[in-house]
């Protein structure tokens, strides 16, 4: 699986665990950050231009013509399946600042989120 979709369902389970969308994803293993937009129906990776589309279950990358299955697990938990990778996935996210994804040989890749704050 590559940074990118690890990257963008990072994005995904934060959004649906803390029910905002991240402005930016840091990469915990990299030093990187990348800029996110959020969008009405997902968000765009504006680093790689992927626009991300949500639905039950599902992260759909239209410009990659890719499928993700993505299933919240507990309180914490997350798995699914790559499918253009043909490559299971799971991790924890809380819907606090960070996420963990591993992959299917047990590496894991941390991310810290941050969303808008409202205004005071």
């Amino acid at each position: 699986m590559d940074s990118e979709i690890r990257r963008i369902i990072a994005i995904e389970v934060h959004r649906l665990r803390a029910g905002k969308c991240p402005i930016e994803v840091y990469s915990l293993g990299t030093g990187e950050s990348f800029a996110i937009r959020p969008t009405a129906d997902g968000f765009i990776d504006l680093t790689s231009g992927l626009a991300v589309q949500s639905s039950p279950g599902h992260v759909v990358l239209p410009g990659r013509q890719a499928t993700i299955d993505l299933h919240l697990i507990g309180d914490i938990g997350f798995a699914g399946y790559d499918h253009s990778a043909k490559k299971a996935f799971s991790g924890r996210a809380g819907g606090g600042a960070t996420v963990t994804v591993y992959d299917d040989r047990d590496n894991y890749f941390q991310y810290a989120v941050a969303t808008e704050t409202p205004p005071s």
